[in-house]
């Protein structure tokens, strides 16, 4: 999502700066190496002094500049792009931090835009009552679905949300040349079996790992090349691992490829099964027939944009039901790929529609 931003900013204004906030992440390093300003940020639990360094007197402000430093003072427009933040499943203390920072930029007439993502649900009380804030501070939200759309709607009161699909899939990226022949790509995801998917999901984990050796059994005897990709960070690797270790066929594992390397080996590959939410954009919108995995609202949306909702399969499904979706869906993959091109035709289109309208908003506080 961060390149899908940075290659915006660099098509459409001839002069920008970026600035990042710390995290885990995005480490300092990989912040550096984009030439970006150090945001000043400390937040542990309830406590948020963020606000605070941005009322440090000029002179002090200037004196951090020269480290590379900068407060929220020194930032015009923060472009949100979370993709999937803000809901019942998750901390009251992230959305509540948010709003503390919108209403900061709201006062100090700067822009706050939520960029396309995932939002909600917002049935929990305490969730509910700050993102009634949330979303009446923000300059503009962009929901990504309708189900996110109509959390949203729900507790709005000004006329800032506006519909538009994840803008990840115009991301431009090389194609590798160290891609085998004939390839499926398998994409696990740690959170369908950890609490962000349910409080029971972890009891659920050999059950899903059972779920991936089957598809490297089926794939492998249906004459593929089966991959397992670590998408990201050190739980998705260690259950590829696990899945590894419990397969009864050697599959290789890659790992340690870049945002755009990811993007760009599926890219490549005849058919991809994901539970990585990224991981189907980048098949999907290059035209590679994808399955998924959900854990979220968003994959069903996601499925319905393209099409394609008989794509999304239960990892607990009986291997005899889950044998004639997959052989369905090796037989028609030429159909699938079609399809997956002609959606994302539309999804890029909506994509420049969004884009305009932020550049549009910022060129005006830039006048």
């Amino acid at each position: 999502m961060l390149i899908a931003v940075l290659q915006q900013l660099e098509q459409q204004l001839a002069d920008y700066q970026i600035t990042l906030s710390p995290g885990k992440n995005l480490p300092y390093l990989n912040r550096a190496k984009l030439g970006a300003w150090q945001k000043l940020s400390f937040r542990r639990g309830n406590l948020d002094l963020t606000g605070l360094f941005g009322k440090f007197p000029s002179a002090v402000r200037r004196f951090l500049k020269r480290f590379g430093i900068v407060t929220e003072a020194d930032i015009d427009v923060i472009l949100d792009a979370s993709g999937f933040s803000y809901g019942d499943q998750w901390p009251t203390r992230d959305i509540k931090n948010a709003v503390k920072e919108m209403k900061r930029f709201k006062q100090a007439g700067k822009l706050y835009i939520v960029l396309p993502q995932a939002l909600g649900s917002f049935d929990k009380p305490d969730i509910r009552i700050e993102a009634e804030q949330f979303i009446n501070a923000a300059h503009l939200i962009f929901p990504r679905d309708e189900k996110s759309y109509a959390a949203c709607s729900e507790l709005s009161k000004i006329d800032n949300l506006q519909q538009s699909p994840d803008f990840t899939a115009s991301v431009t990226c090389p194609k590798p040349s160290y891609i085998s022949e004939n390839v499926v790509c398998l994409v696990p995801n740690n959170k369908m079996v950890s609490k962000y998917h349910s409080d029971q999901a972890h009891h659920k984990e050999s059950i899903y790992i059972d779920f991936w050796c089957y598809m490297i059994v089926f794939f492998a005897q249906k004459g593929f090349n089966v991959v397992l990709l670590n998408h990201e960070g050190k739980e998705d690797l260690s259950l590829c691992h696990k899945i590894q270790s419990q397969s009864s066929i050697e599959t290789e594992l890659l790992d340690g490829l870049s945002a755009l390397e990811v993007k760009g080996y599926l890219g490549q590959c005849q058919a991809v099964v994901s539970s990585r939410f990224h991981g189907c954009i980048s098949a999907l919108s290059q035209g590679v027939p994808c399955l998924a995995t959900s854990w979220s609202h968003k994959y069903e949306a996601l499925y319905k944009e393209y099409g394609l909702p008989e794509n999304i399969l239960d990892f607990e499904t009986p291997q005899k039901e889950l044998n004639i979706k997959l052989n369905q869906f090796a037989t028609e993959l030429t159909n699938q790929k079609k399809k997956c091109l002609a959606h994302s035709l539309e999804v890029k289109k909506k994509n420049m529609h969004m884009w305009q309208t932020v550049f549009e908003e910022i060129e005006q506080v830039r006048q």
